[in-house]
Order: C-alpha cells, then sequence, then structure tokens
C-alpha cells in the first residue's frame, strides 16, 4: 500500500509540531510549511492526500491558498481551520473548495480520526 501525505500548513510552529505528531502513522507521511507559499510549493512538488490549511497565514490569504491547491492538486482533500473570524465570503469559499472546516481550539485525537477518515475514503 502507498504511503499518504499529510501537508500541515499553519504559521503557529507549536500547532504544526503538534499536528505533525499526531497525524504521523505507519501509514501517513506528514510535512509541514508555515506560509502559503511553502504549502503551494510542496502540493506542487509532491501531490498531498490531504492538507490541513490555517485561514489566517503571514504572507496570503488561507482562502488563496485553498483555491490554487484546488486547481494544482483537486484529489487533495483540505480540511480549512482558523481561531479567527471568517467572512461570509470566505465561508462562501470555503464551502465550495474545502472537505472540512474546523475552528480552533481544537482535540487533537478528533483530528487523528478525522484524518484517518478522510484518507479512507481517498482509497489505496
Amino acid at each position: 500500500m502507498k504511503m499518504k501525505r499529510i501537508l500541515v500548513v499553519d504559521d503557529e510552529q507549536l500547532l504544526l509540531q503538534g499536528l505533525e505528531k499526531a497525524l504521523r502513522t505507519d501509514a501517513t507521511e506528514v510535512a509541514t510549511a508555515e506560509t502559503g507559499g511553502q504549502g503551494l510549493q510542496e502540493v506542487a512538488s509532491v501531490p498531498c492526500d490531504l492538507c490541513f490549511l490555517d485561514v489566517f497565514l503571514p504572507d496570503m490569504n488561507g482562502t488563496e491558498v485553498l483555491k490554487r491547491i484546488a486547481a494544482i492538486s483537486p484529489q487533495t482533500k483540505v480540511v480549512v481551520m482558523t481561531a479567527g473570524i471568517v467572512t461570509d465570503s470566505m465561508k462562501e469559499l470555503i464551502e465550495q473548495n474545502a472537505y472540512l472546516f474546523i475552528p480552533k481550539p481544537f482535540d487533537l485525537l478528533q483530528v487523528r480520526m478525522l484524518a484517518r477518515r478522510a484518507i479512507e475514503e481517498t482509497g489505496a
């Protein structure tokens, strides 16, 4: 069975490390990026099965990253996450392009189960 690849894009170092640890298994590898640009480079160079994407990034809006990921790698399921306020236009973009939206803070065990389910849906 092929290794599944998860990308986490967030500018909070502790969150990146926590998600990387929580999501890494024998069947999954986890890459991280601190900016939208780095995340897009990751997706363009090595396709991802699943991406956890923060809405508020230092270099660009997460909804723009979401649209670009959908264009570059339509098979990548994107879970959008934020602790910030999401505008109506952002909500619309998220609903159209994201697999799921989760508010921060979240429970790492729930995120791990969500990731497992999303990856199982992608097939072998």
